[in-house]
């Protein structure tokens, strides 16, 4: 029983370490593009309006890989 709970800590222990985040900001696509921030800004509107977000709603990081054609594994590799 003990080595359960011990197995169950573990993976939940794993699990935090790895969290990976979900929403991508234009700092974000500056550093990706190598662009500068103010182009940034413009191309994450860009992307908002392609998914017709709504002023208070958040570009995830899918939207931008379905978007942009960029892997989902690579833009998660560049930002933390």
């Amino acid at each position: 029983m003990e080595n359960e709970n011990e197995n169950k800590e573990r993976q939940f222990a794993g699990q935090n370490s790895k969290t990976s985040r979900v929403v991508i900001y234009p700092k974000d696509i500056q550093l990706l593009t190598g662009k500068s921030y103010r182009h940034a800004l413009y191309f994450n509107q860009e992307v908002r309006e392609y998914f017709k977000k709504k002023k208070h709603q958040l570009l995830t990081v899918h939207e931008f890989a379905d978007y942009t054609g960029i892997s989902l594994e690579i833009i998660l590799t560049h930002i933390k």
